[in-house]
């Protein structure tokens, strides 16, 4: 037997509870390992210590007769039928609120509505960053009538993003671009 079996089969032998077999490998594994040796007499020495330190209380003697009264008052258990229809009740109540939980976090509506701020405050971040140079260029030369076709795109859907970020933001006073 290895070290961590001895260990764990070392109350059973110290109580008397190992079969003679396995009783026969304890005994043969501590002759010949001083480690399991000293642990088994810390162990020994354990138990005789806590055994001298702790009271048991004695059970008066009525403490079987009102054991025994307590056990036939007790209501008792339910019928298999009880069981079955019980079990039915709590699957039942527990898919009702799986339902709930997959209805309100995961459903398309309810995911475009908790992710539809954030990734249209990105997209208008990233649209502001890409087109703060040019259109500061345009503006800093007064030359608007001269604007880069290919911008223009992309400055209508800045503006648009940002009237949706703005109607996010203020959802009382900018309704007519609420989703």
């Amino acid at each position: 037997m290895s070290c961590e079996e001895i260990e764990n089969s070392f109350l059973d032998y110290q109580e008397n509870q190992l079969p003679p077999g396995q009783r026969a490998e304890v005994e043969a594994h501590l002759a010949g390992c001083a480690g399991c040796r000293i642990f088994a007499r810390q162990l020994q020495q354990l138990d005789t210590a806590l055994t001298a330190s702790i009271k048991i209380p004695a059970l008066s003697a009525e403490f079987d007769q009102r054991l025994q009264k307590q056990i036939q008052v007790a209501p008792p258990a339910l019928s298999e039928a009880e069981r079955v229809e019980r079990k039915r009740q709590l699957q039942a109540e527990f898919e009702a609120g799986w339902a709930r939980i997959g209805r309100s976090l995961f459903a398309p509506g309810s995911l475009t509505k908790h992710l539809a701020w954030p990734v249209l405050a990105i997209l208008s971040g990233w649209l502001a960053w890409r087109l703060t140079l040019p259109f500061a260029s345009h503006l800093n030369a007064q030359s608007l009538s001269g604007l880069d076709p290919n911008l223009l795109p992309w400055l209508v859907a800045s503006a648009v993003f940002l009237m949706v970020s703005v109607a996010e933001a203020f959802p009382r006073r900018w309704n007519l671009f609420r989703f």
